[in-house]
């Protein structure tokens, strides 16, 4: 009976399951929300540096008054207190020819930072879904506790009306009774206790999934009670470097590390000469001309090519620090690779061996609440005979509880750990 979903007072409240929060929870959780910013502001400098390689085009217009002296450009003489306005165009443009690839690797850094940013969400998402998965799982077990709570609390104010009874007859001294009182009491608390449980689990699910507290919430049931394995599946080593190789957290570090070889590529650019390739046509209209708008503007344009090659030749030392700066970054990232897969490669292991663990508690627990059950039938059957003191009575009751309880627990847990093995297993 205690296996029963708890009798949890929902009226209207609404039944959401274990897929439902995870959907919910990738939904609307702020830091997976402020991730997917994170990444959406790395993919566009990304798309930023694209096009700054692309050749620059500038239009520009503009006029100029005088109110002082001028020149007259066509007599080329110097025209005082007089005033005259000048209008100007002209149209720019300017491409990089050569900069070491400095703009390649600064585009190419750039990218692999937006792949590593949505590795970064893809291992958030995944940790999320495993918090809520184990939140749930913990509001299921504090719920059941309290279930079984609520039933012992029951049989009890009965098993306080039959000791009275007891009394009555003579098969049980006055002490019986008290001691049944105190064992009431006792249940009572363990009965809030476990409400106050249920409520806090619900607050940590409900935390996590960022839903508004005016929502109704109320758990259903989760996955795989009815017929939970009892073998542990073997996880291969081939099943574990595959997941190793495509895990969000190590897919990210590779990104990382070649993320840094641009940049010590791009710091090693500023080594070279660049060359510029520029061109610019415009014209004017200046009112110290006695030429008309038109006829100024045709004849005076101006077209004018330009290159420029730029030769590094000694800039205090700087471009040789960064590029020195730039080799220990990427160093660091080969460590923190080294370190994720290793890490990785712990972690799955490490829930191979809880998840079988885990499995031996279940199974145990689940042989010594047998046995506790019929203890406490027995010993139930001997007290109500009054062959059995009520002392012996309570004692059965409490380590029918415990036992209850630890087997509660290994169960969730080893459902857990089966959930994380799926993450593991392809």
């Amino acid at each position: 009976m205690f296996l029963a979903a708890s009798a949890w007072p929902s009226g209207a409240q609404e039944s959401w399951s274990l897929d439902r929060c995870i959907s919910y929870a990738l939904e609307h959780n702020l830091s997976l929300r402020e991730q997917r910013l994170e990444t959406a502001a790395r993919q566009d400098e990304w798309k930023q540096r694209q096009w700054a390689m692309l050749p620059a085009l500038s239009v520009s217009v503009g006029e100029e008054l005088n109110w002082g002296r001028s020149v007259d450009m066509q007599e080329l003489i110097i025209i005082r207190n007089k005033l005259t306005h000048a209008t100007g165009a002209s149209i720019n443009a300017s491409v990089t020819l050569f900069d070491g690839l400095a703009g390649y690797h600064g585009s190419q850094a750039a990218w692999l930072a937006a792949s590593a940013a949505r590795h970064d969400t893809d291992n958030l998402q995944q940790s999320l879904t495993l918090d809520v998965t184990r939140a749930y799982l913990q509001l299921m077990l504090a719920r059941q506790i309290h279930a079984y709570a609520c039933e012992r609390h029951a049989t009890i104010v009965l098993q306080r009306e039959r000791t009275a009874s007891l009394v009555e007859t003579g098969s049980q001294p006055k002490s019986a009774l008290d001691e049944i009182e105190a064992q009431v009491a006792s249940e009572k608390a363990a009965m809030v206790d476990a409400a106050c449980q249920v409520r806090t689990a619900t607050l940590t699910l409900t935390r996590l999934m960022n839903l508004p507290g005016e929502t109704t919430f109320t758990a259903g049931e989760a996955f795989g009670q009815d017929s939970i394995a009892r073998r542990i599946p073997v996880i291969t080593e081939t099943q574990v470097e595959d997941y190793v190789q495509g895990d969000p957290r190590i897919l990210s570090a590779r990104a990382r590390l070649a993320e840094s070889r641009h940049h010590e590529a791009r710091a090693k650019a500023a080594l070279y000469p660049s060359l510029r390739l520029g061109a610019s046509y415009g014209t004017y209209y200046s009112s110290a001309a006695d030429s008309r708008f038109g006829t100024q503007f045709e004849e005076n344009r101006n077209p004018s090519l330009t290159i420029q090659l730029d030769i590094p030749v000694f800039n205090s030392m700087q471009t040789i620090s960064e590029v020195r700066r730039s080799q220990r970054a990427a160093d660091r990232a080969a460590l923190q690779l080294e370190k994720a897969r290793s890490g990785v490669e712990e972690e799955v292991r490490s829930a191979a061996i809880e998840a079988e663990n885990c499995c031996q508690k279940y199974l145990s627990s689940e042989e010594k609440l047998r046995a506790m059950q019929n203890l406490l039938d027995v010993t139930e059957a001997k007290y109500n005979l009054g062959a059995a003191t009520a002392l012996d009575y309570i004692v059965a009751r409490n380590n029918h509880f415990k036992a209850v309880s630890d087997f509660l627990q290994a169960k969730w847990q080893y459902l857990f750990q089966l959930k994380l093995l799926e993450r593991y297993r392809p």
